[in-house]
This record gives C-alpha cells, sequence and structure tokens, in this order.
C-alpha cells in the first residue's frame, strides 16, 4: 500500500512539473516513478523470467524519457521506447503456453488501421515512424491478451488492461501533437503513461 503510495504521489509531481513548464521537476519524478517501480517488482515480483523483462523494460523507459525530456536524439529515444514495448512483449510472451487466439489479434489490427487513417493526414513524414510504434504497441497487446485469454487471472487482466492504457496514451498524444491541440492532454498523456507502466508491473506481482 505505501509503496503504490510513493509511486502515485511521484507521479503526480512529474505531471504537475509538466504542467507548470517546470522541466527539471517532470523529468526528476518521472524517473523517480519508474524507478520506484522497478524497486517493487523486483522486491514483490516472483523470480521468474517475465519479472526480469518487465524490468528491462522500466530501465530502457527510464532512459528513453530522459531523452524525451531534452528533446534530443529523437531518432535515440524513438528506439529506445520501441525497445522498452520489445522487452514488455517478451514478458507476456514467456507466460503463453496455449493455442493462440486469432481474433483478438485481428480486432485490435482493426481498431489501429482506423486510428492510422485518421491521423494520416498530418502525419507527413511521420508516417513510417507512427506505423512502427503502432505496430509494436498492438503486438504488445495482443500478447499481453493472449496471456488473459489464456489464463483468466487478475493478474493477466491488469496486464491486458494496462497495455490498453499505454495505447491509448500513445494515441492520445499522437493526437494532440498532430492533428487537433487537446486542452489538457498532458494530464492524460503523462497520467495513463504511468498508470500504463503500474499496471504492468502489478501484472506479475498480483
Amino acid at each position: 500500500m505505501w509503496s503504490w503510495l510513493a509511486i502515485g504521489l511521484s507521479g503526480l509531481y512529474s505531471v504537475l512539473g509538466a504542467k507548470q513548464a517546470n522541466l527539471p521537476q517532470s523529468l526528476l519524478f518521472k524517473v523517480l516513478t519508474l524507478l520506484l517501480l522497478l524497486i517493487l517488482v523486483l522486491t514483490e515480483g516472483p523470480s521468474a523470467s517475465q519479472t526480469y523483462w518487465i524490468v528491462g523494460g522500466l530501465l530502457v523507459s527510464m532512459f528513453a524519457d530522459t531523452l524525451h525530456s531534452f528533446k534530443s536524439r529523437k531518432s535515440f529515444y524513438f528506439v529506445s521506447y520501441l525497445l522498452a514495448q520489445l522487452l514488455y512483449s517478451q514478458a507476456f510472451w514467456v507466460q503463453l503456453n496455449g493455442e493462440i487466439i486469432w481474433w483478438l489479434l485481428a480486432l485490435l489490427l482493426a481498431a489501429s488501421v482506423v486510428a492510422f487513417f485518421l491521423l494520416l493526414p498530418q502525419l507527413d513524414s511521420l508516417v513510417f515512424p507512427v506505423v512502427v510504434m503502432g505496430g509494436v504497441l498492438v503486438f504488445l497487446a495482443w500478447l499481453a491478451g493472449e496471456v488473459w485469454l489464456q489464463a483468466a487471472t487478475r493478474g493477466a487482466a491488469l496486464g491486458f488492461l494496462g497495455t490498453l492504457v499505454m495505447i491509448g496514451s500513445a494515441l492520445t498524444y499522437a493526437i494532440h501533437g498532430y492533428r487537433k491541440p487537446m486542452k489538457r492532454a498532458y494530464l492524460w498523456v503523462s497520467g495513463s503513461y504511468f498508470f500504463a507502466h503500474a499496471l504492468i508491473v502489478a501484472s506479475v506481482i498480483y
């Protein structure tokens, strides 16, 4: 309980820093929030491969967020975000042990195609990175959903929900940046970003 409270407060201070355009505060508490999640999963999570893949995802996310906050080396932080999502994907992949259910992948792909065409007029040269990022996020959500459909546990449900929230966060960021600016978008983008990581961590603890 106290661990989650500390994580929530740290995330809140990061969001407040973003609201006030206070980059040092926002970055400090963003990294601290992910670090607290990392410590939590190492101390409370099982000694299993999925735990260590999530630890890897959190470490890479901290690096990516630092690069993103300084708006430097865009290709580096883009690749870092992709790597973090792939590490999370591997955490769910190692939990699969049954028959693959393809309708979930088809549903996620259909939804992603609709979102892509809504954003397409504003993307210009960003089409390729958006397609790559979207594809990796859909892959992540599909694997998490497969784990949930096979295991039907609370932890699996939390993990799947976390990946869907992460997609929602990325979609809001894209709409705000490339299609239609949204009032207080930073609240949803930052808050849901932390919430997604927290749910993925919770999936191996509970």
